[in-house]
């Protein structure tokens, strides 16, 4: 395995302001891709969340399950459509020269993200990034979504998901040359993972989980 450089970094409130699951079923409803009784489901799904935080990947189903059926190629160019139109506006500047400037000094870039693939698998279209690990969203033989939602890419999956990742390109992540990005506490288990944590714009459990890292304030 060879030894390499990663910048890891977090995207919701990492390298875009706000949650970016509501903005795309918002999306997907002004296109008539989703019904806008999904907002109720999604809604639900979102009170379960609260009630079980364990819940979190059946409250993404909750929000998800109009994607049932739908083929994975036309559900990419909705996305790319997404991204255009809405989500790069939440793009934090700040965090773009960082992408850009990691890039030019040879990092290998992963987004590691809870959130959701029907959307971020284009990702890297639009950021310097390598790969994107997220939530999961199988297609079935066909190429169509089959409506299910894998298990949610937050906490310590994150370090599981990357180190899979690591395996198939037979690459092994050097912590000291590494660095890692995040806002939340939730994302604690990836930042450490490397010597060189940077929060963004941080929450405060995550300012005092980790009181010696580099604080950043992106914009």
């Amino acid at each position: 395995m060879v030894d390499t450089a990663f910048a890891l970094f977090d995207f919701d409130d990492t390298l875009a302001r706000g949650d970016s699951i509501l903005p795309y079923l918002m999306y997907c409803i002004r296109r008539g891709k989703a019904p806008k009784t999904q907002l109720l489901r999604a809604a639900c799904g979102y009170v379960r969340w609260l009630l079980n935080p364990a819940s979190a990947s059946g409250a993404k189903k909750s929000t998800l399950t109009f994607i049932k059926g739908m083929k994975q190629d036309d559900m990419d160019e909705l996305a790319r459509d997404f991204f255009r139109e809405s989500q790069s506006r939440r793009f934090f500047q700040d965090g773009l020269k960082e992408l850009w400037r990691l890039r030019g000094e040879g990092y290998r870039i992963l987004v590691v993200s809870a959130s959701a693939e029907v959307y971020m698998r284009v990702l890297p279209e639009f950021l310097p990034v390598d790969a994107v690990l997220c939530t999961a969203c199988p297609v079935d033989a066909d190429g169509c979504y089959t409506g299910e939602v894998g298990d949610n890419c937050k906490g310590d999956e994150k370090p599981r998901r990357i180190e899979a990742y690591l395996k198939t390109q037979q690459l092994r992540l050097d912590k000291s040359r590494s660095c890692a990005y995040g806002d939340s506490p939730s994302d604690a288990p990836m930042l450490l993972l490397t010597d060189a944590p940077r929060l963004i714009n941080p929450k405060k459990k995550l300012a005092e989980k980790l009181p010696q890292a580099v604080r950043l304030s992106w914009k």
